[in-house]
């Protein structure tokens, strides 16, 4: 099931609401069909009303938490494997918990990044909420989100990768908590590969349910390749290598959702972008065979 997350109501720019649109016009659909995926345009969620911002902080969170709840609503009673195509970040909160009520048990996640995404509205510097959802999830967002009905994410099963900007007291509350780190440097250093290996099995955790999912923030990308994102960092993933990363787990029948959010079709001029995405939602649905000759009509 193909889910649009039409909402940008917590970034500091629109351009990302238009992301499902724009690749629902540029046949995502299509495009996973031609790889051997079998997806359908499930829905397509845009804010009620579609307000455009302001700067009242708690105006603000209610309007994302509304958002957040009809996303919950609508993931929960999908019956096949999602892929939730944002959006900014902050629709996040809303497909987890959302996911988390289909299963009766929150998932493990593996947050795929530049930034942590672990504010809270009494700590942030920018004033961003799409910067809040994984301290959300975690059972650290502002009341207005306590509407998002589903569990809370276990700090434990929780991981990020790719993490290169940040605030002391995001980092410090993910320390805290347990959420394990792979930060830029060590990606680098260790290997793509071998960091994403290490993620999963965090996220699985030990117990009977070793259920997970996948959300991946584009920004997590080297900027020099895929610039089309809402903030960009430099010294990112190569989005090859994290294709490859995807399509490893197509066998794992653990993996039950997937996430991709912060694409902005008014920064990708030649269209790039939107082959990426398809790419990257191909192999997280298990593509088969014809994978690397996929990821090479992109490069």
């Amino acid at each position: 099931d193909l889910i649009g997350a039409a909402c940008a109501l917590g970034a500091p720019h629109p351009g990302s609401a238009a992301a499902p649109q724009a690749l629902r016009e540029h046949g995502l659909e299509a495009g996973l069909a031609a790889a051997g995926v079998c997806a359908r345009w499930c829905a397509t969620l845009v804010p009620e009303p579609d307000w455009p911002g302001g700067t009242d902080m708690a105006q603000r969170l209610r309007a994302n938490a509304d958002f957040a709840a009809r996303l919950a609503d609508c993931i929960a009673a999908t019956t096949a494997f999602p892929v939730v195509l944002g959006g900014d970040h902050g629709i996040a909160v809303g497909t987890w918990r959302g996911l988390g009520r289909r299963l009766g048990t929150a998932p493990g996640l593996v947050w795929i990044d530049a930034h942590l995404d672990s504010h809270t509205a009494a700590r942030t510097h920018s004033g961003n909420i799409h910067g809040m959802p994984l301290a959300t999830l975690l059972g650290h967002g502002d009341a207005a989100f306590a509407q998002v009905r589903g569990p809370l994410l276990q700090a434990q099963r929780c991981c990020v990768i790719g993490a290169r900007s940040w605030e002391s007291e995001e980092r410090d509350l993910l320390d805290a908590l347990g959420v394990r780190v792979f930060d830029g440097v060590q990606v680098r250093t260790r290997g793509l590969a071998a960091t994403f290996a290490e993620a999963v099995e965090i996220a699985r955790g030990d117990g009977p349910d070793r259920r997970f999912g996948i959300s991946f923030d584009l920004d997590a990308l080297d900027a020099a390749r895929f610039p089309a994102v809402t903030c960009p960092e430099p010294d990112g993933i190569a989005a090859d290598e994290l294709a490859r990363c995807l399509h490893g787990l197509a066998a794992r029948a653990d993996l039950i959702g997937f996430e991709i959010v912060e694409y902005r079709p008014d920064l990708d001029a030649d269209g790039r972008g939107t082959a990426w995405i398809s790419a990257f939602s191909a192999a997280a649905c298990g593509l088969g065979a014809d994978f690397s000759a996929h990821v090479a009509k992109v490069q």
